[in-house]
């Protein structure tokens, strides 16, 4: 573990009913192993192998470039919306079924990172809100939240959902929330807005940058941000270091070391 800001770990002094929790889905809650959940979704024996070519031709050419944080943010976002364009695209072409996105689940291709499955229990025990801002695809994250039995009424999910009809899909609601544009003021609704405005602080966990700017910038000061460095960590820390508060790396990127930063239970060095 690595907490860059010691005096804002101090000064964030949390207790069970004065906090929020902004989490990320993909590689976040999950583990850096699982599928993200636009591939999760899709069981290749269903659909076929010229499915899988074309999802993967997608990932190949726009996954490293969210990564790459050379890019100018223009044109970063302007790949962000391609590349997620053409993935709902590809999910219309292809006439995904909810039947078949429930039997994809059962192949376990999506798992928690260690400890997600405690910590959310602990938070449903405390009341403590949860938000989770995906740039996923928000029917397999509520899929298997069921699924894994900890699909609680704290939990919010903001993501890209797919209405269906008759198990056919239909569309997709709402405007594309992609990784550049994941920000809880432009996303929750009003009944979840007054509930976190009565909180004092929050917790921000992500996998990327970009995920911190899911909370507001003139909340940061009140907003313990951890980052779990998933790839490249000698190439990424020093960057990682710069933004996050808290950076979690190998063994220690798991959610026993969020619950002891917010318990206070470890010496911070």
């Amino acid at each position: 573990m690595r907490i860059i800001n010691t005096n804002k770990i101090e000064k964030v002094k949390i207790t069970s009913d004065n906090y929020y929790v902004v989490l990320d889905f993909d590689k976040t809650i999950t583990k850096k192993e699982s599928l993200d959940s636009w591939m999760a979704l899709l069981d290749f024996e269903i659909y076929g192998e010229e499915c899988k070519k074309e999802i993967e031709e997608l990932n190949a050419k726009y996954s490293p470039m969210e990564l790459d944080y050379t890019l100018e943010e223009e044109t970063k976002k302007r790949h962000m919306v391609e590349w997620y364009q053409k993935s709902m695209d590809l999910l219309y072409k292809y006439q995904i079924s909810y039947s078949n996105l429930v039997k994809a689940l059962k192949k376990d291709t999506l798992n928690f990172r260690k400890g997600a499955k405690g910590f959310l229990q602990n938070l449903y025990q405390q009341k403590v809100p949860v938000i989770i801002l995906s740039a996923g695809i928000g029917n397999v994250i509520e899929e298997f939240l069921k699924k894994q039995e900890c699909y609680y009424d704290n939990i919010h999910i903001i993501s890209n959902f797919i209405t269906f009809k008759e198990d056919k899909m239909q569309k997709f609601t709402g405007s594309i929330i992609h990784s550049m544009n994941k920000r809880i003021e432009n996303t929750l609704p009003e009944e979840l807005k007054e509930i976190i405005q009565q909180k004092q602080y929050a917790i921000l966990c992500g996998d990327i940058i970009e995920d911190i700017q899911m909370i507001p910038k003139e909340n940061l000061d009140q907003t313990i941000t951890i980052g779990f460095l998933n790839q490249k960590i000698k190439q990424n820390l020093e960057f990682y270091n710069r933004h996050y508060d808290v950076v979690l790396t190998e063994e220690e990127a798991c959610f026993q070391e969020v619950e002891k930063i917010i318990k206070k239970e470890k010496e911070i060095k």
